[in-house]
């Protein structure tokens, strides 16, 4: 486990580029691959122990392709839930 600052804001930081790859692109397999991607940053975050706060709603891929980790850290007691129209499920976006 890290707690370097640096490291998560550098971490933080590619969430939303990332997230910004992903709306510019409706090719299948670009978004999976960035979704993959994404994944592995929210990892890196988790593994930090220390991350106090939720991306902003540009920030996050839709529900449908948040990584399982994202909402097992945010949102522990409620299971995954989807959007019927595609939006962004947010839960707390500071976690105490």
């Amino acid at each position: 486990m890290t707690s370097d600052p640096a490291l998560r804001s550098d971490t933080f930081h590619q969430l939303g580029a990332l997230a910004m790859r992903f709306r510019r692109t409706r090719d299948e397999a670009a978004r999976r691959a960035i979704a993959a991607e994404y994944a592995r940053e929210v990892q890196r975050l988790i593994e930090t122990g220390n991350w106090a706060e939720a991306p902003a709603f540009e920030d996050q891929l839709p529900d449908e392709w948040m990584p399982e980790a994202f909402f097992a850290y945010w949102c522990p007691a409620h299971p995954r839930r989807r959007s019927r129209n595609g939006g962004l499920f947010n839960c707390s976006q500071e976690r105490a």
